[in-house]
């Protein structure tokens, strides 16, 4: 079921979306109603009840502490090995006990990751100026 909604823009605001619709070749709706779905996380499913119960209590959590989530990585050694095991499986010489290190570094990074765009989301929501993509990337 979909739901008729009225938005007022600024002139600015609906300039950019038109820009960035016809960028994407859509009608303006549809790149609005993606952007929006976009923004926000979604009411089930996020991942399992474990991570609906961690992102609720980063909800709670103060603007400093969501600083420090949306600025968090995984540990250098960490992250070094989880990439040398991308690499392998890429070229399928990763072994089977390799293979499941693959799985929990990967399941870690992924937590990392979604409490980032959490915390990054809800800082933006709170009236914060968040890095661009081309910040973040240069910050890794």
């Amino acid at each position: 079921m979909a739901t008729t909604v009225t938005l007022e823009l600024t002139d600015e605001m609906l300039q950019r979306y038109q820009q960035g619709a016809a960028a994407a070749r859509k009608r303006l709706e549809t790149f609005m109603v993606e952007r929006l779905d976009e923004a926000v996380p979604p009411i089930e499913n996020v991942a399992s009840m474990d991570a609906d119960t961690e992102l609720a209590a980063i909800e709670e959590m103060n603007d400093s502490d969501l600083w420090q989530i949306a600025r968090s990585k995984l540990p250098a050694d960490q992250q070094e090995r989880y990439d040398e095991l991308l690499d392998k499986n890429s070229t399928g010489a990763v072994t089977p006990a390799e293979s499941q290190e693959l799985h929990q570094l990967g399941d870690q990074a992924r937590r990392v990751t979604l409490r980032k765009a959490h915390a990054f989301m809800l800082l933006k929501w709170r009236g914060y100026a968040i890095p661009t993509r081309a910040e973040l990337r240069q910050s890794l």
